[in-house]
C-alpha cells in the first residue's frame, strides 16, 4: 500500500458503496457488497452482506476487516474491526469501527501483496513428470494464489508443487498449485525473467486463514509506516 493517506471521516458518507473482506473469509479474495447506512460516533453502520445464496454473512466480533469504499473517480481502502450486528431502521446491519485513515488508490485489485518470501518450487508437466526443486523469490501473495520469479517460460494449466518457506509466525506451508499466468519481464541486463502466477488447489480453510492473517499483518504494518513518514 503506497497511495495517498487521507482522514477516513473526510471520505466516508451515508449511502456509500462498500466491498468488505473478512480476515477469516473462506473465499480469500472475494469481497461482500455493502453500503454505509449511518455513521454513529466511532462506528460505521453498514448493510449486512449476504452470500450468493442471499444468506447473511456475519463475522465474529473483533474480526479484522479490509474495506474498499467507492470514491469520486477512485477507490479508498482501510482496515476496520467488526463490533457487532443488529438492525438499524429495520435493516440488518453490521457495526464496524471508523478507521483513522484510508488510502486512496486507482486500481481496484486487492490482496495481491508484495512479500519478502521465497518458495521452493517443483514444476509438474502435463505427463506428471516432476522437476527438481528450485528455491525462488516470491513476487506477491494473495489469499488464493501467488506469483514467483522463474528463469524461463512455463506452460499454462500445468501444475506446480511448492513450499512457502519461513512465513513469519507460521513457518513453512506446502501446497499444490495450478499455473494460470506467465509474464515475461524485461531487465536492464537484457536477461528476462518470468513472473509465474499460480492458483492454490485444494487449500484448506485453516491454511488460507493463516495466509490471510499474515497479509493483514503486512498491510497494517505498511499503513503504520506510511503514517509515520
Amino acid at each position: 500500500m503506497a497511495g495517498e493517506l487521507v482522514q477516513a471521516r473526510s471520505i466516508l458518507a451515508i449511502g456509500q458503496r462498500l466491498e468488505i473482506f473478512f480476515e477469516n473469509s473462506e473465499e480469500g479474495t472475494s469481497g461482500y457488497t455493502s453500503r454505509v447506512e449511518d455513521i454513529v460516533d466511532d462506528e460505521l453502520v453498514v448493510a449486512m452482506p449476504v452470500d450468493e445464496r442471499h444468506v447473511p454473512v456475519i463475522p465474529r466480533v473483533g474480526e479484522n476487516l479490509y474495506v474498499l469504499a467507492a470514491g469520486d473517480g477512485c477507490h479508498f481502502r482501510f482496515f476496520s474491526v467488526h463490533r457487532g450486528h443488529g438492525r438499524h431502521d429495520n435493516i440488518p446491519v453490521l457495526r464496524i469501527s471508523v478507521p483513522e485513515v484510508a488510502e486512496r488508490f486507482q486500481k481496484r485489485a486487492f490482496f495481491r501483496i508484495k512479500v519478502n518470501l521465497t518458495a521452493t518450487v517443483r514444476l509438474v508437466d502435463h505427463e506428471g513428470k516432476i522437476d527438481a526443486p528450485r528455491r525462488v523469490p516470491l513476487v506477491d501473495l494473495s489469499g488464493n494464489g501467488l506469483a514467483f520469479a522463474w528463469p524461463k517460460k512455463v506452460p499454462l494449466d500445468s501444475d506446480a508443487a511448492l513450499a512457502l518457506n519461513d512465513i513469519p509466525g507460521i513457518g513453512t506451508i506446502e501446497l499444490m498449485t495450478r499455473i494460470i499466468r506467465c509474464t515475461r519481464i524485461e531487465r536492464e541486463d537484457d536477461v528476462p525473467i518470468y513472473h509465474v502466477g499460480v492458483q492454490f488447489q485444494g487449500i484448506s480453510r485453516g491454511i488460507r486463514d493463516k495466509i490471510v492473517r499474515y497479509l493483514f499483518h503486512i498491510q497494517r504494518t505498511q499503513v503504520e509506516r506510511v503514517k509515520d513518514e
